[in-house]
């Protein structure tokens, strides 16, 4: 479920008005992430490490109203829980869209997320019959590691759905790292609350 925003009360209403009407009001930032730990718990549970973690980011950024916040129809609204829509590699070689709903249990997340990865990857065609505005989008590019990125968005119709990227993990003595984008429309949030998001997800990461 989603709720307005009302603009005469939102802190952030004065930036709102400002950068909505930018052609291009997406801004991002790259970093690296320590995800030592985290591989060693997900082979410990004996599960995907990729879903381990984009557990733990999705769980992040629902923690973070920012990153719930969308706009409708010109207006800022914010949704309850938004879900994740990682692209992933069908089995003739193509990408498909997945959509994985949140759920503050990791184990009914990760039964549905493994139903929902074998649909994609036997269907034929790039499916975008479950997009919708409460998710965030996710880039996975476990090939190469990056220090910046670019992506196609639909400007400047965009709803304000934030993107993540994470690239390929790496290991040098003993610590592993990987690479991670963040992109977000200014009209809903700063650098600081993507800086929050990260150490959120840095900090799940490694407990």
């Amino acid at each position: 479920m989603k709720q307005s925003i009302d603009l005469k009360t939102w802190p952030r209403a004065s930036a709102f008005k400002h950068f909505v009407q930018y052609s291009d009001p997406y801004f991002g930032i790259t970093t690296h992430i320590d995800c030592t730990e985290a591989y060693v718990r997900a082979k410990e549970l004996g599960v995907s490490f990729f879903l381990y973690y984009f557990y733990l980011s999705l769980q992040a950024a629902n923690e973070i109203p920012e990153f719930r916040c969308r706009i409708k129809d010109g207006k800022p609204v914010i949704y309850d829980t938004v879900n994740g829509s990682p692209t992933i590699m069908r089995d003739d070689g193509e990408l498909g869209y997945a959509m994985l709903e949140y759920n503050t249990a990791f184990k009914t997340f990760l039964i549905n997320a493994e139903k929902e990865i074998e649909r994609v990857r036997a269907y034929p065609d790039l499916d975008t019959s479950k997009d919708c505005p409460e998710t965030i989008y996710y880039s996975i590019m476990p090939w190469i590691t990056f220090t910046s990125v670019k992506h196609p968005l639909d400007l400047p119709t965009t709803e304000g759905i934030p993107i993540l990227t994470f690239g390929k993990m790496t290991e040098e003595n003993g610590k592993k790292t990987m690479p991670l984008a963040v992109h977000a429309h200014h009209a809903l949030m700063d650098g600081k609350h993507i800086a929050k998001f990260v150490e959120s997800f840095q900090k799940k990461l490694s407990e």
